[in-house]
C-alpha cells in the first residue's frame, strides 16, 4: 500500500496511520514497512468496554521510502532549562 500511495501520487509526501498501543501485530507491520513511530498519545483512544487505550502514530516519508532509509523524529528539540518554570495549561469540567 505503501508503494502504491507513493507511485500513483506523486505529491503525497508523508503517510501516517494511527492505531491503539495494544495492537501489537500492527504495530510491528508499521515497523517492518519502515513506518517509525512518532506520537503517542496518552488515554485517548476509548474502547466499547469503558477502558481507555494509548493512541501510537506511525509515519513514513517519501524521501526515506524513495532512499530505504528511516530516520526518526529529532527527541532531544526540547529547550534546555527547568521543566517547571514552563507554563502549562490547565482545564477543568
Amino acid at each position: 500500500m505503501t508503494g502504491y500511495l507513493f507511485e500513483e501520487f506523486p505529491k503525497v509526501t508523508r503517510i501516517e496511520g494511527n492505531i491503539r498501543q495494544d495492537n501489537h501485530a500492527m504495530r510491528a507491520v508499521f515497523r517492518k514497512c519502515g513506518y517509525v513511530k512518532e506520537p503517542h498519545y496518552r488515554e485517548a483512544w476509548p474502547a466499547p468496554d469503558g477502558s481507555v487505550h494509548d493512541s501510537i502514530g506511525y509515519a513514513i516519508l517519501r524521501r526515506d521510502w524513495l532512499s530505504g532509509t528511516v530516520t526518526a523524529p529529532d527527541w532531544e528539540d526540547e529547550p534546555a532549562g527547568d521543566v517547571r518554570q514552563v507554563p502549562f495549561f490547565s482545564f477543568r469540567l
